[in-house]
């Protein structure tokens, strides 16, 4: 569990404790009017607990609330991999869409990335997406994400689309 506290603009955004999973699940899953790139599915109680439970006893796993005027606006998740290059690969960004109108999705993905790059020397954001996903790739691009590579998956006929980062 990696420990994060930002501050920007009147918006916190810290690790996910213990006493906020209930209330994290029950926002990411009542996600209908968000931008959200990573799991698309309704998460239950089962599986949320694993995701938690893994996050909260690894060194390298990052999970975060978006927190504004007392009330959660968004979440991000991802893992810290410490290789050759050290990384960031980002499991899912959400944002509840009254915040992306405001373009404050684009400054608070920025600050995240900084926070990072700042504190702990990482410079390289990755991210894997559906290239269905017009506007979370527009998200991505405006905020200096570029492809580096495209995986074809023939069950879907989709494609999956890794982008980077480097700061």
């Amino acid at each position: 569990m990696v420990q994060v506290y930002i501050n920007y603009n009147g918006i916190s955004i810290s690790s996910v404790e213990k006493q906020d999973a209930k209330y994290v699940q029950q926002w990411f899953n009542n996600k209908n009017a968000m931008i959200c790139y990573g799991i698309d599915d309704y998460v239950g109680t089962n599986e949320f607990n694993e995701i938690f439970l893994e996050y909260y006893i690894s060194e390298t796993e990052i999970f975060l609330k978006i927190i504004k005027d007392n009330n959660l606006i968004g979440i991000f998740r991802g893992r810290i991999e410490f290789k050759d290059e050290s990384r960031i690969w980002i499991s899912y960004f959400a944002l509840d869409s009254v915040y992306l109108r405001s373009c404050d999705e684009n400054y608070l993905l920025e600050q995240i990335l900084k926070y990072f790059s700042n504190n702990y020397g990482i410079n390289n954001f990755l991210v894997g997406i559906s290239d269905v996903d017009k506007k979370t790739l527009k998200l991505l691009e405006n905020n200096g994400f570029y492809t580096i590579r495209t995986s074809s998956d023939f069950n879907t006929g989709t494609n999956t689309i890794i982008m980077k980062r480097k700061i």
